[in-house]
């Protein structure tokens, strides 16, 4: 009878735990989806702040990133063609509002990849994965770009 009380309270608990971490899941994919579509409307916004500096080197580049994001949103390519961009930028003197854009871009993809961070880790304990708790929901993925504006300096 103490060997069921025993058992019955220790099933309890574990599923006491397994809510708790399905719960935190749910809101890290959460917090995931919400960082994806800011950092989306920060990229979107560094277009339009990219385009009307009416260089067209840059707005070549942003056409091409545009073009990737169109077939499928960050993608290798799609990574690839903002790191274009942003290299483009570096190079260029910049106003004050590209700055700005680019800083909130940083400052979101950063943020996303916390969040990716978080998921990535909650999602490889144990009980995560014996008990299925991720459900059907894909592992987030990193966004690794580059975008910092000033050029690397050689230093001889």
């Amino acid at each position: 009878m103490t060997l069921g009380i025993i058992l019955l309270c220790s099933l309890l608990v574990i599923i006491a735990f397994a809510s708790q971490v399905a719960g935190r899941l749910d809101k890290l994919h959460r917090r995931v989806s919400s960082s994806r579509s800011m950092l989306w409307g920060r990229i979107h916004e560094r277009y339009q702040v990219a385009t009307q500096l009416n260089n067209p080197e840059i707005n070549a580049a942003v056409s091409a990133a545009k073009k990737e994001a169109d077939k499928r949103i960050f993608s290798p390519n799609h990574l690839l063609s903002e790191s274009h961009l942003t290299q483009k930028l570096s190079w260029c003197d910049l106003n004050l509002e590209i700055r700005r854009a680019q800083q909130r871009l940083q400052d979101a993809r950063r943020m996303h990849n916390e969040a990716v961070r978080a998921t990535r880790y909650v999602r490889s304990w144990r009980i995560s994965r014996w008990l299925r708790l991720t459900g059907r929901a894909p592992a987030p993925n990193f966004v690794d770009f580059d975008d910092s504006l000033f050029p690397i300096q050689n230093r001889d």
